[in-house]
């Protein structure tokens, strides 16, 4: 019994370990070279580095937060899940704000014409803009709230913003090596099953925002030549604004599928590092600078609060 014992340990050893070394974000191709990828990384580009970016605007940036750290920070492996997406659900909400912005440049950049229906016409579609900004300014502040909550960062601390960056490029599984000796849930079979299809849907409606903003800029260019009625030009800058918004819950789903994928193959073990590289790659390698420690038989400084 004992050589057939010691064997089943090895086979074990050998298949937790070959799962360890699968589980990791894609190996073909490069995913940054994707268009999805590319797309996600401009709107996810600060505001604050942009032309007439405002003092509100470097406000959202001043507490970069990787996605390791708010792992660490947490101290508990059972939270990595909802952390995690939590974490996604945010950079995502950075997205849609930075989207929501441009939207209304682009439509303060539309000259009317003389007709007043025109500007009535463009009245209308620049405050639904201003609701659409409005709205993701309070869904980016929901979904900061949630990080900081289950990461158990400081309250007086300025609200997260996540450096690291979701996926945009192939992820392989390797469900059948990884699982050949292991039981799942028929959930996380069918996350392995359709992640190949949530990426082919997110390429897609990466080159769907690239068509609509060419098809935006081709009515706009007619409208000033007097060629199309401004209807066409409101029109193509709502496609734009929402295969954008499509885009980007597109991003939001794959993240979320794959967090709980790697959730499912990592045990509580696994280091928190490795955690991340399951699911990005290459984490930031990024600290919070931590304030000196206070000396004796002082009181300690007040923590800053963030501004109003």
């Amino acid at each position: 019994m004992k050589p057939v014992l010691l064997g089943c340990v090895v086979v074990c050893l050998v298949a937790v370990a070959r799962a360890d070394d699968l589980a990791a974000p894609p190996a073909a191709g490069d995913p940054a070279a994707s268009d999805s990828a590319t797309l996600l990384g401009e709107m996810l580009e600060p505001l604050a580095s942009r032309p007439g970016s405002t003092t509100a605007d470097a406000l959202l940036y001043v507490r970069p937060l990787p996605l390791l750290e708010a792992l660490e920070r947490a101290a508990d492996p059972a939270r990595r899940l909802w952390i995690a997406q939590a974490y996604w659900k945010v950079s995502a909400a950075y997205a849609w704000l930075r989207d929501c912005t441009e939207s209304i440049e682009r439509l303060e950049l539309i000259a009317p014409g003389g007709d007043p229906h025109d500007r009535a016409t463009l009245d209308v579609a620049t405050a639904a803009a201003r609701a659409d900004l409005a709205d993701a300014r309070a869904q980016l502040g929901m979904a900061q709230q949630e990080l900081v909550d289950l990461a158990r960062l400081p309250l007086g601390e300025p609200l997260p913003w996540p450096v690291d960056r979701p996926l945009a490029g192939p992820y392989q599984t390797h469900f059948d090596a990884i699982f050949a000796t292991r039981p799942t849930t028929g959930r996380v079979r069918a996350i392995a099953r359709t992640l190949p299809s949530r990426h082919e849907a997110l390429e897609s409606r990466a080159a769907a925002v690239r068509a609509a903003s060419k098809a935006m800029a081709m009515a706009e260019a007619d409208h000033a030549k007097g060629k199309r009625p401004i209807e066409a030009v409101v029109a193509a800058h709502a496609a734009l604004v929402g295969q954008q918004r499509d885009f980007l819950q597109a991003t939001k789903a794959y993240n979320l599928d794959i967090a709980e994928y790697a959730m499912a193959v990592a045990d509580t073990s696994v280091p928190n590092d490795r955690f991340v590289s399951m699911l990005i790659g290459t984490p930031i390698q990024w600290r919070q600078p931590q304030p000196p420690p206070p000396e004796a038989n002082q009181p300690n400084p007040p923590a800053p609060a963030a501004e109003e």
